[in-house]
């Protein structure tokens, strides 16, 4: 199964070992930047202007401030909440708390205009700063810029030819080829990342139990502060099977950014924007084959494709998919001899899919294999 010729020009597919120091890193990098975007937002929203005495409802006159922070809701930083009585128009009193360094003890002993009816705030200039918003607008674009460089710098060329360091032994054919062609219509877009439902509803309850602690915390607590964020944090966090839902490759499988694999009655396609794109009518197509390799806890799943006319250069957008190798864990694997290998790994739930997909459209097409690791060096 070794090949002395070159990968060619796509990234290879790849199951790799959580990588935990670096998560761990990566989650406090990401719990830094939205600390210091929610502090500077916050600081922008308190910033007041002139009152506006003429459109007042009622006047505030300051009885108590409470000092907060250095950490509240309002970020990083040091603000006041203010306690004060509110005469309405109609002369009753009543007292009411207001937000963020809405009042301050600068406004102590002077009436305040205030507006609304059952809660209240102040009759005031407040407009949101540019320096407030500038940096959570930089910090998207600056991280959607990131993600398409680092794309490009995970599917650059390769100039060298694949080394593999281990070869595959005991391959056995788990599933047959059936029998003739199958009878479906239309077409079916996989992504080859494709979540499980299993996999979906673990991450969500893994948030969602935190999620309900905060909220039942948050239910209990004497602080209305306190009481305010950690009930704002559980109800974000009981929302995951909602907001989950757009970091899924479900959710974009219909984009034109979705890497994908189409199976049709007309063909076999592959799609992955900027890189390799084709279709294949069933004729060209002599078997679509799908290996599991099981090694050391860890699983990768490759389809390769095997053409009537096998020889490499006849299709130019598949030259740099001829004997792909594969990368697991630390080990690298070689191409299989004669064929296309598509240059991502896929899940258990997508190779699921494109199982059912075949035995809708080519049964007689498609077989899946096992195979082993055998530590041994391949030379080129």
């Amino acid at each position: 199964m070794s090949s002395s010729l070159p990968a060619g020009f796509e990234s290879v597919p790849q199951v790799r070992r959580p990588r935990w120091g670096k998560i761990a890193v990566q989650v406090l990098v990401v719990l830094v930047v939205v600390l210091a975007l929610w502090s500077v937002t916050a600081r922008g929203m308190v910033q007041y202007g002139p009152d506006r005495p003429s459109e007042a409802d009622a006047f505030a006159r300051v009885t108590s401030c409470e000092r907060v922070g250095p950490i509240s809701r309002g970020g990083i930083g040091i603000y006041w909440f203010c306690t004060a009585d509110v005469t309405t128009e109609d002369g009753t009193i009543r007292s009411a708390r207001f937000e963020l360094n809405e009042l301050t003890p600068a406004d102590i002993g002077k009436p305040v205009p205030v507006e609304g009816s059952r809660t209240f705030r102040r009759a005031a200039e407040k407009r949101l700063v540019w320096w407030s918003i500038a940096p959570g607008i930089g910090f998207f674009v600056g991280l959607a810029a990131w993600a398409e460089l680092h794309r490009r710098k995970r599917l650059r060329h390769r100039t060298e030819p694949w080394q593999a360091t281990v070869r595959l032994a005991s391959p056995t054919c788990v599933l047959a080829a059936g029998t003739g062609p199958g009878g479906g219509r239309e077409s079916r877009k996989i992504v080859p990342t494709e979540w499980s439902a299993q996999r979906y509803w673990r991450l969500a309850g893994s948030i969602m139990v935190p999620g309900a602690v905060s909220a039942i915390a948050g239910s209990l607590a004497g602080s209305g502060d306190a009481r305010k964020i950690l009930t704002a944090v559980g109800l974000m966090c009981l929302a995951a099977p909602i907001w989950l839902v757009a970091f899924t490759p479900r959710w974009y499988r219909t984009s034109e950014y979705a890497t994908a694999v189409t199976i049709s009655a007309d063909g076999f396609g592959w799609y992955r924007r900027g890189q390799t794109t084709f279709m294949l009518d069933w004729t060209e197509v002599a078997e679509v084959r799908l290996t599991t390799i099981d090694h050391d806890g860890l699983v990768l799943r490759v389809i390769d494709l095997f053409l009537m006319d096998p020889a490499p250069g006849r299709r130019g957008e598949l030259r740099g998919l001829w004997q792909l190798g594969a990368e697991l864990g630390t080990h690298r694997l070689p191409g299989e001899k004669g064929a296309y290998r598509l240059p991502e790994a896929f899940s258990a739930a997508a190779a699921r899919q494109v199982r059912e997909a075949m035995a809708v459209y080519q049964p007689n097409r498609f077989r899946m294999f096992t195979a082993e690791l055998e530590e041994a060096t391949v030379t080129a």
